[in-house]
């Protein structure tokens, strides 16, 4: 499962008035006219004092789950004398505002669905302006986005209206990070309003549980029920209720009302999952194809990683065996012939060991481990646009799409006119393509001792597929079940509508609904036959074979792909706030397919706490309990240790184990913090001469470690051949002789122009090391850094410096402290001099050479010395060189009695 970090925009507006000849006038503002109109004071404070942003739909959300996101700088309120910005207007503003001139609108109705568009972008380029000011129409319930800047090529304000805004679209309101309703936004506003503390969804393991919140601009006399049972409210309008929740799901309305008129309704949706809390649960991490195929060269390189993996906690391997190209990381194919991954030609797969049978490897030393093993398999992917392991050999296979792009044609995925195409799939309902991947499934179960095997990308590419004449033929058959009759194809489905410009419109056709159901009844029957294979193989082989699904947790969504991963027994509450609820029909709700799994894992992408229990809430109301739920956590969303621990301690209580994606990300000592529920505090400082700064050093992040956006990392021999690192970064490899041999990406980082990247996974020298850094999307802070200190040729030495935390903040009752610690020379370097307080220390014993002797340049030095101390506080400086060059420096504080 894909996964691309988004970019957020911060932008915030000037004061000033602004005048452009080119786009009109700037700070007219527009006008609101009926309802009411009065502004609100509550709101003006609440957009300054909280960050608001709003959030386009994704291009593709099986891709990236985010979409682009902007702040919203004002709320409800007067934008004359404005420039610059971007401003919500609700419906309690007014029902109805004029669009001036050269802005841009957007008009959400209740469901944050965009119904209206004035000056929108055409293909990318800018709109072509409306002649005069338009006026809109707020819905109830709903509100209006407006832009306006004075350079909409360079500022960006009505660009990200017009670019990422749709009709039909769904959208997210943030604040501070967390998705919201617009009344979370606006609750301030002259109308009453209820607003509570918790969160929208949430789940609890006790079934006792109160919910508190408020009531604004309330009156003597008004009433407030909670749960259906009378709250008393405070003068303040706080309030506090009690509740007995039942098992499973529970629907909380809370409803202010006034003379038996009801003037305002929050539901909170809370899920009690009884305790006690599992302490032994399941900890499995996905170990993805394309990422990690070449960091896998030896049996013993596999068997270290494990080894580092159960110290950490994990319980369980999820290996990619077959990746969305079609090759396999298994050498056994006796019934589907698949290539080995070592045969692919992509940059990032060559250099795979050809001999090694990686599936094999993991299974051997899993099972010593006591770890379990189980094999995923991305299902109906197999091919990029560049490279497939056998679609070439079986074209007819390929998904038939019905694209806007494509001019009303329905064409094969790699011959259609969209752009940033990624993945090439194949018709799940082709049965050629369905026994080939019971075939590939059936050659792991017979031929390797996995513990189970998971259905990835086991789904229908997108909304736009599959639309082939075998499909038609199959639909069709489905309708007569029905009594119903296919009339025009694919117009019964949806019918793609052109305007003069050639922007294409969706016209649902009478059969709109039955297709989602046919596409997820389609898969479900696929995992009637997985379920069937495993169960006959757990009879032959005396042991469970388990069946899993890894699925995006944005289920109101999947009904694109036809996913239903729900139970068929769960129906649907409008509480949940679905926003095509009209999806869920009897036929729909019986293709739900996780009767069919033993576990199934969701994809909790997001990258707040309350977003991630959010979703594993959702989870456990659409599966009822009926299998266990592992919250997948991206491990690139969550790298602060401390929001890890945060999230992975929510998971265990919430759900019934945790997969971490991606092994590429581990970073092993943060993930055993994060389980044992445990402050992270790293035992060493990495250090890095930096060329010309006799008295500087860099100090780096992590060692050996996975790379992660924000990172300063040293990779060493000791990791592997490469640093397996994708190609934004920029790093400086120094070779076995200390100097540097290789760039990548120096220059576009110094002049910030990324026209041309530079590859990443840069070999690491044989006795030396590479230096990689990396930055959150639009930061530019540590590649800027790392570029302009390091230079072709240029001396690097680099240290690991140990053992001072051990003394850091102790406190003493004697003037005299033996210090030691140790010192490990990264890569190159002849002569080593530890300073404590200025004065050289021993190493090794003695103040000479310490390397003299040592058989292993790599083996830690061991430093020590007598420091004396004064009565209070000593600050205790370490300084390490490394032949004449600073590599390391830390300063620990000891208090004397």
């Amino acid at each position: 499962m894909a996964l691309i970090c988004s970019l957020v925009l911060a932008l915030w507006p000037s004061s000033a008035i602004q005048v452009s000849a080119q786009n009109g006038e700037a700070g007219t503002g527009g006008s609101a006219s009926s309802g009411s109109t009065t502004e609100s004071n509550d709101n003006l404070a609440a957009a300054a004092e909280d960050l608001i942003e709003v959030e386009a739909e994704p291009t593709d959300i099986t891709i990236e789950l985010n979409g682009p996101r902007h702040a919203i700088a004002y709320v409800d309120q007067d934008l004359s004398g404005k420039s610059d910005y971007v401003a919500l207007i609700s419906h309690l503003y007014g029902n109805s505002y004029t669009v001036p001139k050269y802005y841009v609108a957007v008009v959400m109705d209740h469901q944050n669905k965009v119904v209206q568009v004035v000056n929108p972008s055409v293909n990318g380029l800018p709109p072509a302006w409306e002649p005069a000011p338009v006026d809109v129409v707020i819905p109830e319930g709903g509100f209006l986005l407006l832009a306006h800047d004075d350079s909409y090529a360079s500022k960006g304000f009505k660009k990200y209206l017009a670019e990422n805004f749709q009709l039909g679209d769904v959208i997210k309101l943030r604040k501070n990070g967390d998705v919201v309703p617009l009344a979370e936004i606006i609750s301030s506003g002259p109308r009453p309003s209820v607003k509570v503390d918790q969160q929208s969804m949430f789940t609890v393991n006790e079934q006792n549980f109160t919910l508190s919140g408020g009531v604004t601009h309330m009156q003597p006399g008004d009433t407030l029920t909670v749960y259906g049972v009378p709250v008393t409210l405070g003068e303040s309008g706080l309030f506090e209720a009690a509740l007995t929740l039942q098992e499973g799901v529970n629907y909380v309305d809370t409803v202010l009302t006034r003379d038996g008129e009801e003037l305002a309704r929050t539901s909170t949706v809370v899920y009690y999952k009884p305790g006690p809390i599992v302490t032994d649960e399941e900890v499995l991490m996905w170990v993805e194809q394309g990422p990690n195929a070449k960091k896998f060269q030896s049996s013993e390189d596999v068997y270290n990683m494990l080894v580092k993996a159960a110290d950490a906690g994990i319980t369980g391997i999820l290996l990619d065996v077959k990746g969305y190209e079609g090759f396999v990381s298994y050498k056994k194919n006796d019934l589907t012939g698949r290539p080995y991954v070592s045969e692919m030609t992509d940059p990032n797969r060559v250099g795979v060991n050809p001999e090694l049978d990686l599936l094999e490897e993991f299974v051997k030393h899993s099972r010593a481990l006591g770890l379990t093993i189980h094999a995923a398999v991305n299902v109906f992917a197999e091919g990029s646009m560049h490279e497939n392991a056998v679609l070439d050999a079986y074209p007819e296979w390929e998904e038939k799409v019905y694209r806007p792009e494509d001019g009303g044609q329905i064409v094969p995925i790699r011959q259609s006119a969209a752009a940033n195409k990624i993945v090439a799939f194949v018709n799940p309902a082709n049965e050629d393509v369905r026994d080939y991947q019971l075939a590939t499934f059936e050659e792991i179960i017979k031929n390797y001792d996995v513990d189970g095997i998971n259905l990835d990308r086991g789904r229908y590419d997108n909304y736009f597929a599959d639309f082939s004449e075998e499909t038609r033929g199959q639909f069709e058959a489905y309708l007569e079940e029905r009594g119903k009759e296919l009339e025009a194809w694919p117009d019964d489905v949806y019918k793609l509508v052109y305007d003069s410009e050639g922007r294409a419109t969706r016209v649902e056709g009478q059969y709109y609904l039955d297709w989602w159901a046919f596409r997820s009844g389609v898969i479900k029957s696929f995992t009637d036959e997985v379920r069937q294979l495993a169960d006959e193989y757990s009879e032959e082989k005396g042991k469970p074979i388990q069946v899993s699904a890894y699925v995006g947790s944005w289920y109101d969504s999947l009904y694109m792909n036809g996913i239903n991963w729900a139970s068929p027994d769960f129906r649907y509450d409008q509480r949940l706030g679905f926003t095509e609820d009209r999806i869920y029909t009897d036929d729909y709700y019986n293709t739900g397919y996780i009767g069919n799994l033993d576990f199934l894992m969701i994809g909790t992408y997001q990258s707040t706490e309350s977003e991630i229990e959010h979703y594993m809430t959702l989870g456990n109301i659409l599966t009822r309990g009926e299998v266990p739920l592992y919250a997948s956590i991206a491990l690139s969303n969550v790298r602060e240790p401390e929001l890890q621990r945060t999230v992975f301690q929510a998971a265990k209580q919430k759900t019934d184990g945790m997969m971490l994606f991606d092994y590429s990300l581990v970073n092993f000592d943060t993930v055993k913090a994060a389980l044992n529920d445990e402050e992270y505090v790293k035992s060493y400082q990495l250090g890095i001469s930096m060329p010309g700064q006799p008295d500087g050093f860099l100090e780096g992040d992590f060692l050996n470690m996975n790379r992660n956006e924000g990172n300063i990392n040293v990779f060493s021999n000791e990791f592997g051949l490469s640093t397996d690192t994708s190609k934004w970064g920029v790093e400086i490899a120094v070779a076995g002789t200390g100097e540097v041999v290789h760039t990548a990406n120096k220059e576009q980082a110094m002049n910030w122009n990324w026209a041309n990247v530079d590859p990443n996974d840069s070999d690491i020298p044989d006795g030396g090391f590479v230096i990689s850094a990396a930055d959150p999307s639009g930061m530019r802070e540590k590649r800027q850094l790392v570029a302009g200190l390091y230079a072709m040729g240029d001396e690097v030495r680099a240290s690991l410096l140990e053992g001072f935390r051990a003394y850091d903040g102790i406190t003493v009752d004697h003037h005299q402290l033996q210090l030691q610690g140790t010192v490990t020379v990264l890569g190159f370097g002849e002569y080593v001099e530890v300073k404590i307080n200025g004065k050289k220390a021993k190493l090794n014993g003695n103040r000479a050479n310490p390397r003299a002797g040592q058989t292993d340049p790599s083996e830690p030095i061991h430093f020590a010395d007598k420091v004396k101390l004064d009565q209070g506080e000593n600050a205790i400086v370490i300084e390490i060189y490394v032949d004449g060059m600073k590599t390391n420096e830390k300063t620990i504080l000891v208090t004397c009695n």
